[in-house]
């Protein structure tokens, strides 16, 4: 296998350069897109061992201007905090950053570099479209990975051999959220219009089986090819289900075309409108402005919580500082619970320290838990952090929210899922 290049070791305090490039998407399943920039290095490459010094490597999209640096900029300083703490294994943990890139064949390259380099665990990978390409590397080296980011419903059944953790809400979680919202406002019929990919297939599946729970309840989908501006015989589709409720999974450019062919049908007319995360892009906002105001004002969203309230504003956290910050934890907490910088070690005490003990927040409060021989419960920023079996959340917060009439996506208040 070709090799990547060497990932570049950070120290404590130093900071990371991010260019202009807009992550495509932490979720969807699209074709790769063309690889960009890749990483240098100033320290030989070194292979894992069991070296009691703890190293932590991160997959960064380095050209992406707004997820990339955030999850750089939290990715150090959770790491710091640890070492503020007194590391682990007595020793501070070692950081190591790549540049995922923007397709499968990069993140792997960059996952190898970081194995190479001698990363015990890897935070990573950011987006589900390049995670397969990386998994692959992590699960053959036999290190750990735990996203911050990665959403996907075809990452649930991956065979990760016990080596991949996510602290995001998956996308799975997120159907159980959908569906409880649709369930508190829908009169008994709901019909979920989807894209017919490899993206929008499962994520309907898992809405209706979650919807299945409710036996009151009648459930039709309707699959919308993909691209296909055309929608005249979907959306006849959709009036024969005489629906009071409906649901809309896609990408951004999905939802939108849906949406604007729903709205401007005169035999359709829903109380209430559900859509994922993915229609609070900033690129529909035009298009949602130019909705007719009466059905703009049905549409509700359910997506991730990927900024704690608490934290929001101009000052406050970038996206996903809490998931990041909670892999660091987990992985620092599980290697030292097992006392070992080993992966397989690691993997082991990842659920464990996340559940059935002393509920703490922050590495330093949770390491003196352990210090003192007890076993601990790491909650978190968001106060709920807890890992199934599975390695992925078991439960989570979610964003409801709703538009302005220029278009704007704003909270409107949120939801737990346990």
């Amino acid at each position: 296998m070709r090799r990547g290049p060497h990932a570049r070791r950070v120290r404590r305090g130093a900071t990371l350069a991010v260019a202009a490039f807009v992550l495509a998407s932490c979720s969807g399943e699209g074709a790769d897109p063309v690889a960009t920039t890749t990483t240098t290095t100033t320290e030989p490459a070194q292979p894992r061992v069991d070296d009691d010094i703890l190293t932590i490597g991160a997959l960064i999209p380095m050209n992406d201007p707004t997820v990339g640096l955030s999850l750089s900029s939290s990715f150090e300083a959770a790491v710091e905090a640890v070492n503020d703490a007194g590391g682990v294994l007595g020793r501070d943990v070692e950081m190591l950053i790549a540049d995922e890139g923007a397709t499968a064949t990069s993140a792997a390259q960059s996952t190898e570099s970081l194995i190479d380099d001698g990363a015990d665990a890897i935070v990573g990978p950011t987006s589900s479209n390049t995670a397969i390409g990386a998994l692959d590397e992590a699960v053959a080296a036999g290190v750990v990975m735990c996203s911050a980011t990665a959403t996907a419903i075809s990452l649930d059944d991956y065979p990760d051999a016990g080596l991949f953790f996510r602290s995001v809400a998956t996308d799975t979680l997120q159907a159980t959220a959908i569906a409880r919202e649709a369930t508190s406002r829908t009169t008994g019929r709901v019909v979920i219009i989807h894209v017919d990919d490899a993206y929008g297939r499962p994520y309907a599946t898992a809405v209706a089986d979650a919807l299945g729970t409710q036996t009151s309840i009648q459930v039709e989908s309707v699959a919308v090819p993909f691209a296909d501006v055309d929608l005249e015989e979907e959306l006849d589709e959709v009036v024969a289900a005489r629906a009071d409720t409906a649901i809309i999974l896609g990408s951004g450019d999905d939802i939108a075309r849906i949406l604007e062919a729903v709205g401007a049908s005169d035999d359709i007319s829903f109380s209430h409108v559900i859509v994922n995360d993915a229609a609070r892009s900033q690129s529909n906002r035009p298009l949602i402005a130019g909705l007719d105001a009466s059905f703009r004002e049905r549409i509700v969203g359910v997506a991730p919580q990927i900024v704690l309230p608490e934290s929001s504003g101009e000052d406050g956290d970038g996206p996903f500082t809490s998931q990041v910050i909670d892999c660091v934890n987990l992985i620092a907490l599980a290697a030292a619970q097992g006392d070992s910088d080993s992966p397989a070690v690691i993997a082991a005490q990842m659920t464990s320290v996340s559940s059935g003990g002393e509920e703490c927040r922050t590495f330093a409060d949770c390491i003196s838990r352990l210090d003192a021989e007890q076993e601990i419960d790491y909650d978190g920023p968001t106060r709920i952090t807890e890992l199934a079996r599975n390695g992925d959340p078991s439960r989570a917060f979610f964003d409801r929210f709703v538009f302005r009439t220029d278009g704007t996506a704003v909270l409107d208040s949120s939801i737990a899922i346990s």
